[in-house]
């Protein structure tokens, strides 16, 4: 729990989470200022700080959590 707590994010880390973050919105059809987003986006952040450090890591992390898959399928249309 402590590594969790600690995670430090430079330019490095940020670009990662945003990298990722963009592929996320664009392939869900979500806006960035969207609250979706807002939500992806902090999920993201734990998923970083959990050990999904790297960029494919994040994206399989990204892949299998079921709250991201719940918003991603909320924005498509039906």
């Amino acid at each position: 729990m402590k590594k969790f707590l600690e995670t430090k994010f430079g330019p490095t880390e940020l670009s990662i989470i945003d990298r990722a973050l963009q592929d996320w919105l664009k392939s869900s059809d979500l806006e960035r200022t969207s609250a979706e987003a807002e939500i992806g986006a902090a999920v993201m952040i734990n998923l970083f700080r959990e050990g999904y450090d790297t960029l494919p890591a994040l994206n399989k992390a990204i892949s299998a959590h079921r709250g991201l898959k719940d918003l991603s399928e909320s924005a498509l249309p039906r």
